[in-house]
Order: structure tokens, then sequence, then C-alpha cells
């Protein structure tokens, strides 16, 4: 055996491999470096192999693995050997291991086609990654599923104002009862076991443990009520619990799963049911009691319009009795109303919606005079005979009706009364307006003429004579004016312009004009500020102007000797603020009887004191409402011999408004610039319109000793042409003067013509009407300006200087667009 090994390795019989043949070095060498490589391949994927062998135990075919190895290695020894061969030629030693190589090969083939039937039945790779990617999800949706039992196991013992409770086999709480500590408010460490029992009611407590026992003897379903504690109202409340056994395979309980539902709120109903049915036939009984006593007709009627309900007025009206109106349709009933009275009900029912306060008229067989009956009807849902509604279908219609023919016949004599006073007011009306202009318009002559002589006349008597004459005239004017004013108070036609008026400088006007006539009958006028005054007041200061001014007049009139005297005060500690004029007088004074006609319209004190100062007896009356109009109040204190005060108490701005002042001396600088300033100096073609020769005379007159050139015109017609003639001449008016009633044609048509020719020169509406809207009218018919008569020389001639010196045409044009569109939109607004 050592000589076979010893020959085995002997080498002396065989030359190398580099002296078998001619082998270049490359040759050689790629020889012996691709064995080498092949080796080390060999062997390192047996190691793997190996390597996973070993660390895989639940791999199959472990044996096979080591028998792969061995394989592989064996291929490897080969190729060293090769390489070796190239300087140690051991060929012997090659065959051997070759021999080898091919057993351990055959073997693992022998094994493979052993093993393949079971290694083919092994799934591969891919499959099996499915498959566990398969059951990985098939387990994440398994835990979700069971996460969201739990969440809403979890909400359902949270949320539920019902309690959910498990116990062991024999009824004890082994585990905390979540709904059952929320509600009853005991821990766990109260109710676990059997102290749950505590939250029941002493006398409900053995009836409850009887019937648990007889669940838990049977393993039948458990049902019981009582009464369980509540925490948050803390008082009993009436409960309902069932249970259920859960049961193990062999039949035998496991757990009892059961609810306690609150049922206070039905106990509670139920037990009032009895009191609610009381109710409900003390109603019926009252609701027919209605019916009976009503003083109105009272019916209700189904949706074929036949009569369920019918109270005695209602047959009473319709002439027949209850008994006939049940079941009837209403055109039985209703004959000669019916065609009224069905299309309402139709409305309500296909509405739903009530109808009210229709008027019915016409006759029925309980009279045959023509009556009025007001009747409202209103939908009803009553229940049909198993008890249900229709979907909240109006089932039947409700009416009420009222007898008031008597009401409506005296509604029409009011309204046939309230016609013959709207018309006497409107004849009223149009007597002031009328009046106004019949004596304005002389009134215009006289006065005018008067200025004219007293320009002409040298000596005294005769300027005295017109002076009179004058004076007189503007005392008839002052009467007419107060006329006026009181009817458009009366008339409610008076509207107050409140505005921001300065306090010291009105009172100073009012000073500066009243001092003249004091000065007339030597008495002295004094104005005084009591402490501090607001600087400016919130009022109409063209009606607060008039007040003072009637009232120191009058001070004034009935004043021989002595003074009058006007004190201004801010009322401190009244709210809102109010500030006080006091007129003063050392004059007469009055009696009580005599302060109690004072206010009256046309009523002086007595006779002797008309007689003596003469007066209308208006301006006190007149003065009283404008205050009350102001939202003032006027006052008086007065002794017969001793004089009297008349106060006036006006409210002004709030306090966070008022700025106090301490106004200096009251100047007449104001006034007297005003009658010393020069009068206006025209040099202005004129067109006076006017149907009177006197008023035509006396404002040429006026205006051509201004300076301006004046041609007249008598009527709406003469003017119209004049004014076309002069355009078309190249010589045309500035200003046209015109009257508003004129024969033939008036003022306001003559300026629609003259406007409708393209003249746009300014139009001074001159007329004698003084009533409330005559201003607008001239203003809405294409007038720029409004002047009433009786002319005043200085108004005429500053108004006509204005639009012919200070205003242009095109400024003219875009008033009266405005005026234009300002109306237009009045009209369709559809005001007053």
């Amino acid at each position: 055996m050592g000589d076979l090994i010893g020959k085995f390795w002997d080498t002396s019989d065989f030359p190398a491999r580099w002296s078998c043949g001619n082998w270049s070095e490359f040759l050689g060498w790629l020889h012996i470096i691709s064995d080498i490589a092949t080796f080390g391949a060999y062997f390192a994927i047996p190691v793997v192999l190996v390597y996973f062998a070993r660390r895989r135990d639940d791999f199959p075919f472990t044996k096979l693995f080591w028998l792969f190895a061995a394989f592989i290695s064996a291929c490897g020894l080969v190729h060293l050997i090769e390489a070796i061969i190239f300087w140690y030629p051991i060929y012997r030693v090659s065959g051997l291991m070759k021999f080898i190589t091919a057993t351990v090969s055959w073997a693992t083939v022998i094994i493979l086609v052993q093993h393949m039937p079971r290694i083919l039945r092994l799934p591969s790779i891919v499959a099996t990654n499915e498959r566990l990617k398969l059951e990985i999800r098939q387990r994440e949706e398994t835990q979700r599923e069971l996460q969201q039992a739990k969440a809403r196991y979890v909400a359902l013992l949270s949320g539920t104002r019902s309690i959910v409770w498990t116990s062991d086999p024999e009824g004890n709480f082994s585990t905390p009862q979540v709904s059952w500590e929320r509600y009853t408010g005991q821990s766990w460490s109260e109710h676990r076991r059997f102290g749950w029992i505590d939250a029941i009611h002493p006398d409900d407590r053995p009836s409850l443990k009887r019937r648990w026992q007889a669940a838990l003897d049977s393993g039948n379903k458990y049902q019981a009520s009582g009464r369980i504690w509540h925490r948050d109202s803390q008082s009993y409340r009436t409960f309902a619990a069932e249970a259920v056994a859960i049961k193990n395979d062999d039949g035998s309980i496991r757990e009892w799963v059961g609810t306690i539902g609150d049922m206070e709120e039905q106990h509670q109903a139920e037990t009032n049911l009895g009191v609610i049915q009381s109710e409900l036939a003390r109603k019926n009984r009252e609701l027919e009691l209605i019916y009976k006593a009503a003083p109105v007709g009272m019916s209700v009627i189904d949706r074929e319009l036949r009569f369920l309900r019918v109270n005695e007025r209602l047959a009473k009206i319709n002439g027949r009795s209850r008994d006939d109106h049940i079941g009837c349709r209403l055109d039985e009933i209703l004959q000669g109303l019916n065609d009224q009275v069905e299309p309402i009900c139709h409305r309500v029912f296909e509405t739903g919606r009530p109808v009210l306060n229709v008027e019915i008229v016409g006759k029925t067989p309980a009279s045959k005079k023509e009556r009025t009956w007001l009747a409202s009807y209103y939908p009803l849902e009553l229940p049909l005979e198993n008890g249900s509604t229709d979907d909240h279908r109006v089932t039947a219609v409700s009416s009420i009706v009222q007898d008031i023919t008597e009401r409506k016949e005296q509604e029409q004599r009011l309204r046939e009364s309230e016609q013959i006073a709207l018309a006497a007011n409107q004849a009223k009306s149009e007597f002031l307006a009328n009046m106004s202009h019949e004596i304005r318009t002389p009134m215009a002559a006289i006065l005018g003429y008067a200025d004219v002589l007293l320009g002409h006349l040298k000596d005294p008597d005769n300027r005295n004579c017109v002076l009179i004459m004058k004076k007189n005239g503007q005392f008839l004017l002052e009467l007419i004016n107060d006329i006026l004013d009181l009817s458009r108070i009366e008339a409610g036609k008076l509207n107050m312009e409140v505005e921001e008026c300065p306090l010291p400088q009105m009172v100073a006007d009012i000073q500066s004009l009243m001092l003249v006539r004091a000065e007339e009958k030597e008495i002295k006028f004094e104005v005084e500020f009591d402490g501090k005054v607001p600087r400016t007041i919130k009022t109409d200061p063209i009606r607060l102007r008039q007040v003072l001014i009637n009232l120191i007049g009058n001070a004034i009139k009935f004043t021989d000797e002595g003074e009058v005297r006007l004190r201004v005060r801010f009322v401190e500690g009244s709210n809102p603020p109010v500030v006080e004029f006091a007129v003063v007088d050392t004059g007469i004074g009055m009696s009580e009887e005599q302060i109690e006609r004072l206010f009256r319209p046309f009523s002086q004190g007595d006779s002797s004191v008309t007689r003596r100062y003469g007066g209308s007896g208006l301006g006190l009356a007149i003065s009283q409402r404008l205050v009350q109009m102001l939202q003032g109040e006027m006052d008086l204190s007065s002794a017969v011999g001793q004089g009297s005060t008349f106060f006036v108490r006006l409210p002004t701005a709030s306090f966070a408004e008022i700025d106090l002042v301490k106004p200096d001396l009251v100047s007449r600088n104001t006034e007297s610039k005003s009658r010393s300033a020069a009068p206006k100096e025209l040099a202005c073609r004129v067109l006076v319109v006017d149907d009177r020769r006197d008023v035509r005379h006396i404002s040429q007159h006026f205006l051509e000793k201004a300076g301006a050139t004046v041609a007249t015109a008598e009527d709406g017609r003469q003017g119209y042409d004049a004014a076309v003639q002069a355009r078309d001449s190249g010589e045309p008016f500035d200003v046209i003067v015109m009257d508003m009633q004129m024969p033939n044609l008036d003022g306001l048509q003559a300026t629609a013509m003259l406007r409708s020719v393209g003249i746009d020169w300014p139009v001074i509406a001159l007329t004698a009407d003084a009533m409330k809207g005559d201003r607008d009218r001239c203003l809405n018919g294409g007038c720029d300006d409004y002047l009433a008569k009786p002319i005043d020389q200085a108004k005429l001639v500053a108004m006509v200087a204005h639009y012919s010196q200070d205003i242009s045409i095109e400024q003219l044009r875009q008033k009266r667009t405005a005026r234009a569109a300002k109306l237009r939109a009045h009209l369709e607004s559809g005001q007053d």
C-alpha cells in the first residue's frame, strides 16, 4: 500500500507540461491562470452553499446541498491539479481526482433525479412571496376590522344614553363598566362585583334579584324594569333592562351582555297621558262653548266643500238651521254668495295659507237687504279617520264671518263728510289765494305809486299824507300775510327749514330792526345776554325771527313809557339743552281772563285794547303755533299795569355739540351798512309783462330809475311776440319780468313757449299769489326766480341786477336741467 501511494505521487515517468510541445509563454500562462481562477470560483461556490445550508435549518434537501458542494469542490481541485502539472506532472493524482469528480457527479445526478418530483412540487420563490404578501394583507385587514369594532364598541359605550354592560355567568361585574359609571356616577371600586345593586332603587331591588335569578337558572333572556340612580339629575329615573347569555360550545354560560335604557320620559308621558286627555276634553268643551257663544259666524269646511261644523250665529246669517248645514255643500247653502266664497276656499286648500279680511257682499235668505260681511279663512290639518294626517295636507278650512254692514255704512258717511270737508278746505284755500291775489295786486300799485310820489313831493304835509297811505298799505299787507300763515299752519302745509343759525348775529339783526320802532315811540329797547349762550342753534331762523319780531313789536305797541328788553340765556340743567328768549315790557299788562283769550285767532285782551291799539289778534296765535312746530314752548307772566314777560324756550343741539360763548355788545353796524348801501345800477334791457297798467308803470319806473331800458307788454301773447321780435332783430332782452296770472295767455304758458323756441333769457315770475307751492310751481314751469306783489323796489332792482350781471345763461341752463331732473325723479317715485 505504501509503495502504491508513493508511486502514485511519482512523476518521473511523465514530463512537465511545459516540456510537452512548444508552449508559448502566453498560451501556457493562459491555461495556468484560467485553471487557478476556475479553482477559486469552484471553491467559493460550495462555501456559500454550505453557509446557506448551515444558516437555514428550515430549508429542505440539506444533504443535496452538501453533495453539490462536494461536486463543485472536486471540480475545483481538478483545475488546480491541471495548473500544477505545468511544473509538477502528477498525472496519476489528476486521474484519481477526475475519477472522484465523476463519481460525485453521477451521485449528484442520481440524487437529483430521485428528489426532482419533490423539488418540482415546491412553490417558487415568487409564488411564496405573493402568498406571504396576501397573508400579510389579510392580517392587516383583520387587525383594522378588530380596531374598528373596538372603536365602535368604545363609541357605543361613550355616546349612548343607555347603559351597555357585561358580567360573568353569576352577574358579577368583572371589568369596569364605562357607561354604567357615566350614568350612575359609581366608580369601578363601587360597582365591581355586585356593587351595581346599590344604584338600584331600594324598593326595586327584590323584584330585580328574583328576575335575575330566574334568568340564571333558565339561561333565557333577562328582562326587568325599575328605577336607577342618575348622576346628572341627582334622582332615580325609570329604566328597562334586557340581557342575553353568551354560551360556550358545551352550552354553559360564558358571560352576560345587556343594556339598560332610560324610560323616564316615556314613563312621564304615559303618566301625563291621562291628564292630557282630560285637558283635551276640557278644551273641546270650551271650543264648543266658543262656537255657541261667539258673536261672529264660525264654520269648518272639508275638501269637498261640505260643512263639518257651524255655529248658531253663522246659521242665522245664512238663514238656515245648523242641522241643515252639516253635510251640505257651499253652493247648496250660499246660493247667492257661493261665487265669492268658493274660490277663496280653493285658494286656501291649494296654498295652505290663510286669506284674511275679505269682504263678502250680497243677500241671504235671512236678509233681503244687501249686506257686507268681513270673512277670514284659515287652513286646518284635521286627522283622518284612522287618526293620521295626510303629509301635512290641508284637509279643512275654518272660517270666521262678521256682519259689518252698519260699519260700512258709517264709513261711507264718514267718507262723504270727509269729501265735504276737503271741498270746504279747498274752497277756503282757493278763496285765500284769490283774496291774496286780488288784494296784493292793487296794493302793488298803491305802495308803488306812494314811493313814486315820495320822490316827487317836497311839501311836508303832502309827504306826510303819502307816508300815512304807505304805512296803512303795509299794515294791510301784514294782515294778509298773517291770515295766510295761519291758514297754512291749520292746514299743516307750513314746513320748518331747520339749519345751523348763529345766535348772537340773529339777535343783533333783530335789535337793529326793532330799535327803529322803539325810537319812533320814544321808548327804550335793549338786548342782554344772561351768561354764556350757544354760538349756534339748530332751528328755522326765518320763523324764529318772525316770532321774536312779533313779540317785540307787540311789547313796543302796548308800552307807552318805560322800556322793552330782550333777554337771552342758556338754561343750565335742562335735558335736552334749551335756549330761552324772554321779551320783557313795562306796558299795560293783562289780567287772567285776558291771558286765557290771548292766543285765540282774531282775539285780543278786550275790545278796548283793540280800539286803542288796533291789530288783528293773529300775531300771538301764529307765534305760539310756530314755536310748537319748532318743538318749543311759549309761556308768559303778566300783571295789569305792571307789564308782561313772554318766554320762548327752544331745544337746541346736544351737549356735545354746544359751543358756549360770551357775546359782545350787540352792534347795529350790519343793519346800518345795509340801509346806507347804494342801490344797484342797471345797464340792461328788461321786458315787463303784466296785464295791469299800473303794475307795468310802477315796474318800469323802478327799473328805469335804476338805469335799465324797459319795454312792456299787456299779456303773455304780446310778451312772447315782443321777445321773439327782439331776438330776431338782434337786440335781445337781458331779463324778462313776467306776471303769472294774465288773460289770453298766462305767464307759465308764455314762459313754456319761450323755452320751446330756444329763448334762455332769465325770467322772473311776478305774482300776487303767496300760498304754499307758488314758488315751486313757477320755478318748475321754467322761470328762474320769484317775486311776490306788492313790488319791493329794492328787491326788484337787486334781482334784475343779479340775473343781468352776476350769472351767465349757461349757469341758468344747468340750474333748469337740475330742477327738471329732480322734478322727474319726484314724479317717478310717486311722492306727493
